[in-house]
């Protein structure tokens, strides 16, 4: 029989203050703040109440015109396959254990540090933002699926979580305020957005300046081995795919990877020069690349697992090289890669 979500007798607020007050009314401009209230958020300047969508907290304002389709096929997707799977867990330190040895969430951690405001845009189900909110830091987890946020909230009250906050929005209209967190990370998530570069500069207004932004994409290089085993998987089944051979015991866990993997409705690859483009655009200076690029300091921060390190970005060469490597590892996985900058601090 399942057992029901227990709720601690005095539930968490469904937002920290360090992240209300980083809130605005959707669509607003930064002086329109937000009130907590039963049920929901209040903006004084509007008059308006945004009320909570069952127990997942909703600022989301539906795409209209240019990228529709796209956003409406994507939601769709993820409302019917919420991504990451729990694997049944329930209990937070059980995601604590599991977050501490993936080498990538726990050098994030390292590199985040203590007492930091966090937005992870495209949380998904909240896997990452939990593990975050360790170290005093306050989260907020934005998405655009009910499915996956549900799954989030649910972890949140049965582990009386107080600093991991959840809110469904629109990554391209956030009801967040310019220049807020300290960080900003969105992990794999843009390359289904019908703009991803779009995107990008929509998530890097809400950086400090001086913070830190991260943004995990597919590589246009490393992608490829996955579009040819897409055209084969129907015939050979889920074993044709690394991870699921290798990594994943859950069986339920592995038919939501290949869901993901495989038949997303949409997603777009792109290169290191890609990124480093959008960062000049947005007055973001270089600081690494997760893999590291090869021939460059970026090989001796990811040995001592320094994301936030600065490294040389390496010349065109070096990126092109270190891009066909990851033909022979990352490409295995996923072919997700990660590029880390810091916003440029206004001229005084």
């Amino acid at each position: 029989m399942k057992s029901e979500i227990l709720k601690p007798s005095s539930s968490p607020p469904m937002v920290s203050k360090r992240v209300l007050s980083c809130l605005k009314a959707p669509g607003g401009n930064d002086d329109q703040g937000l009130e907590l209230v039963d049920n929901g958020f209040y903006c004084p300047d509007t008059n308006e109440t945004y009320l909570n969508i069952g127990d997942v907290s909703s600022l989301y304002s539906p795409p209209e015109g240019e990228g529709e389709e796209v956003t409406a096929r994507v939601k769709s997707f993820y409302e019917e396959t919420p991504f990451p799977n729990y694997e049944g867990l329930e209990e937070f330190g059980e995601l604590v254990s599991k977050g501490s040895k993936n080498a990538f969430s726990a050098n994030l951690l390292k590199a985040i540090g203590f007492n930091k405001t966090v937005l992870e845009c495209g949380c998904g189900t909240g896997q990452l933002s939990h593990f975050l909110q360790l170290n005093n830091n306050h989260v907020l987890g934005i998405d655009m699926s009910l499915g996956s946020l549900k799954l989030a909230v649910e972890h949140k009250l049965r582990n009386d979580l107080a600093r991991s906050s959840f809110i469904q929005m629109n990554i391209f209209d956030l009801a967040v305020r310019d220049e807020s967190f300290d960080v900003v990370i969105s992990h794999g998530v843009l390359h289904h957005t019908f703009d991803a570069r779009r995107a990008f500069s929509a998530i890097a207004r809400k950086v400090k300046p001086g913070g830190i932004i991260m943004v995990g994409l597919y590589n246009s290089y490393a992608r490829i081995p996955t579009w040819i085993r897409s055209k084969l998987i129907g015939l050979t089944g889920g074993k044709i795919d690394y991870v699921v051979r290798n990594r994943i015991r859950d069986v339920r866990k592995a038919e939501t990877w290949i869901k993901d993997q495989y038949y997303n409705p949409h997603e777009t690859w792109h290169s290191i020069g890609d990124i480093q483009m959008w960062f000049d655009e947005n007055e973001i200076d270089y600081l690494n690349c997760s893999p590291a690029i090869l021939g460059t300091d970026g090989e001796d921060a990811e040995i001592s697992g320094d994301l936030f390190r600065v490294t040389e970005p390496g010349n065109s060469y070096q990126r092109l090289v270190t891009q066909i490597s990851w033909l022979s590892s990352i490409a295995r996985e996923g072919a997700l890669f990660d590029v880390i900058g810091r916003k440029r601090s206004h001229p005084y």
